[in-house]
């Protein structure tokens, strides 16, 4: 399950919006497929998408729950959260279904997307006590975590958890591991890392470790990060590095005043870069090796994600002067101080000019492949707080 929130969007690791499945498939697609794409139609101006639902149910139509699920999540995909949200409070309004405790998870994340904390907090309380399992309470943890203001809260509800025992899946170890990042307290995520072992909690060795690197590295702490690194290099099966987890350790080391690290660290990061992600890491990757003064590599960047523009041709002309000189843009790397020396790659000021969509800081991974709030569940009643 993939986890859903505006803070999943900014993101996470690099936060775009990740696609959000359920626990259970469609059925009978076909029987709502009018109401579904009526709805999907309207615009995201439109205040109300709920009277086509209605009027579906005048003729005497049934609504299959996994299909209004469907449709929660195909409004989440489409960053319609109001709309998502109000599709949720109709199903109840109009007694369709008895809402799950994954229901409740997924409309807690809509709810504090839409309205904000405070509200959020309203509807857990609202919650029949029976109900608030541990997936409803990942997913308000996860919310209590993105921001330093709201550390007490988070610790009561991680506290809540424990003593109910409910800290048997990952998740809520990831959100307090981030909120310590935040607030720069080593000693707490070493912590959080000893109960979660000391619990034996089940999890993916890759994605845990991703998550504890870009902690330490936020801090940013070298030492405590170069350590769990060798750690994990000896391990078997062999630790797979996040791409935005290299550029997190790469930015540290620059902050530490090792450029010659950040590039080693940018060079391997480049062969974990998958295929999807490679047009927006090459960018982040193309301005991480200028602030690193690696004028080549940067260069070398610069030709892949503007092969045909003027910045592409200047960048070529920039390596054809080189090597006239007896340089060769493959040669070792030459450290400059400033990115705006002669020979970066500008528009006439010295700024570069690119832009950048990925936020690779922003966040910790809440599945494989991404997601940080909402404890790594799904928007449409998959379980918005209790991933596997």
């Amino acid at each position: 399950m993939k986890c859903l929130g505006r803070y999943a969007i900014k993101n996470l690791l690099s936060r775009r919006l990740p696609s959000i499945r359920f626990a259970g498939t469609l059925t009978s697609p076909k029987l709502n497929e009018t109401s579904h794409s009526r709805i999907m139609a309207l615009g995201r101006e439109q205040k109300k998408v709920t009277p086509p639902l209605d009027e579906w149910l005048k003729r005497g139509k049934d609504l299959n729950p996994a299909v209004l699920r469907g449709l929660i999540n195909s409004l989440c995909e489409s960053q319609r959260f109001n709309h998502a949200l109000q599709v949720s409070e109709w199903i109840t309004k109009r007694g369709i279904f008895d809402l799950s405790t994954e229901d409740f998870a997924s409309r807690l994340c809509l709810v504090e997307i839409s309205t904000g904390l405070k509200e959020a907090e309203k509807f857990f309380k609202s919650i029949p006590e029976n109900m608030r399992d541990d997936s409803v309470h990942t997913t308000l943890l996860s919310l209590y975590t993105i921001s330093k203001k709201t550390r007490h809260e988070a610790e009561a509800t991680y506290q809540t958890m424990r003593v109910q025992n409910m800290l048997l899946k990952p998740y809520p170890y990831y959100s307090m591991i981030y909120l310590y990042a935040l607030l720069g307290e080593k000693n707490m995520i070493d912590e959080i890392l000893r109960q979660m072992k000391e619990n034996g909690v089940e999890h993916d060795k890759n994605l845990t470790a991703n998550n504890v690197l870009k902690a330490y590295a936020s801090l940013p702490d070298v030492e405590a990060m170069e350590m769990f690194l060798m750690g994990l290099e000896v391990e078997e099966p062999r630790f797979s590095l996040a791409w935005q987890t290299g550029i997190s350790i790469a930015k540290a080391y620059l902050k530490g005043g090792s450029s010659r690290k950040a590039v080693e660290m940018l060079r391997r990061t480049e062969l974990v870069v998958d295929t999807k992600s490679k047009d927006s890491a090459n960018k982040v990757l193309m301005m991480m090796y200028w602030d690193a003064g690696a004028k080549q590599d940067a260069s070398r960047l610069s030709r892949l994600i503007y092969p045909k523009s003027k910045k592409g041709k200047r960048m070529k002309a920039y390596d054809e002067k080189i090597e006239s000189y007896g340089g060769d843009s493959s040669d070792p790397i030459i450290f400059i101080d400033n990115r705006r020396d002669c020979g970066s790659v500008g528009d006439g000021d010295g700024d570069v000019d690119v832009d950048v969509d990925v936020d690779v800081d922003d966040g910790f991974s809440g599945s494989s492949d991404g997601g940080a709030s909402c404890g790594g569940g799904g928007c449409g009643g998959g379980g918005c707080g209790g991933g596997d």
